[in-house]
């Protein structure tokens, strides 16, 4: 996980299993960018639970938040939540989703579906999801044991699931998988090209021509994926990564200055007032925290 905009981070999470299903809620006051390996067991069903400005992205495409859940392919996250933005996450076995769908002689929902990103509902079906899980939200910040006891458990699954299933349209099918635009790999190309330079100088001009692109086609896609400029993209990540790397490092045998130029940073002052925006706190406060 990066940060995209700056200020210090803060997050709000609560999970709560109950029975086979997680239910999780994730709040950032931060523009994020998450990506990794999916869970390969559990189907991740995602949603916008709260959106404030800009848009959420998944596998570099634009989510609605009132109609699409998406996430729930089993390859990998991709993932761009705006600034103030909630997800919610509804953790399912595999095997738990096929069983309730056999029983809904949903048999069009088989693995060809699980392997998609996105699916769009109704606003009313949504809806309805969303009003079940604010109770399970509520009840699990106020009265989390009780969520626990068997009659419960098995209450919640055989409600939610077939709430689920039933919102998901018969005909998903018909317009098939969304798959990534020509913009879309194009970022994706771009991102992999910054990422194999971290330490050396590059210019737009020169990602374009590596790429065998345009500036103004990078600049529109930067622009409208995470709201920034590819060059302003490649301080933050680099800005990120060393983040990281402070956080581990040992502050008797580093210095700043050699680890800000590991990462391209060739100019302490710039650096330190860069980062401090980025994260609210100086690259020496980060540094001696791993004291």
């Amino acid at each position: 996980m990066i940060q995209l905009t700056t200020g210090r981070l803060q997050s709000k999470f609560l999970s709560i299993r109950i029975g086979d299903l997680h239910f999780i809620r994730n709040q950032a006051n931060q523009g994020i960018q998450v990506w990794g390996e999916d869970l390969t067991k559990y189907r991740d069903f995602t949603m916008v639970w709260f959106e404030n400005e800009g848009e959420f992205y998944s596998h570099r495409r634009p989510i609605d938040p009132q109609r699409t859940i998406f996430g729930f392919n089993g390859d990998e996250v991709d993932f761009v939540m705006p600034q103030s933005g909630t997800i919610a996450n509804i953790l399912i076995p595999v095997e738990t989703f096929h069983a309730h769908a056999d029983q809904l002689q949903r048999h069009d929902l088989d693995d060809c579906f699980l392997n998609k990103n996105h699916v769009n509902l109704l606003p009313t079906g949504m809806r309805e999801i969303k009003d079940y899980l604010k109770q399970i939200y509520w009840l699990a910040e106020h009265k989390p044991s009780w969520l626990q006891q068997d009659h419960v458990v098995d209450l919640v699954t055989n409600d939610f699931l077939p709430l689920l299933i039933s919102n998901i349209p018969i005909k998903w099918n018909s317009k098939g998988s969304l798959k990534p635009s020509r913009q879309a790999k194009l970022i994706a190309k771009a991102e992999q090209e910054m990422l194999a330079t971290f330490e050396e100088p590059l210019t737009l001009k020169q990602l374009a021509q590596n790429l065998e692109s345009s500036s103004s086609a990078l600049s529109r896609g930067f622009k409208e994926l995470f709201g920034m400029s590819p060059m302003r993209y490649l301080k933050v990540r680099r800005l990120n990564a060393l983040r990281q790397r402070l956080k581990v490092s040992d502050p008797e045998n580093s210095t700043i200055t050699t680890l800000a130029g590991q990462f391209g940073f060739w100019s302490a002052g710039h650096f330190a007032r860069d980062y401090k925006a980025m994260f609210g706190e100086l690259p020496s406060e980060t540094l001696r925290k791993k004291a």
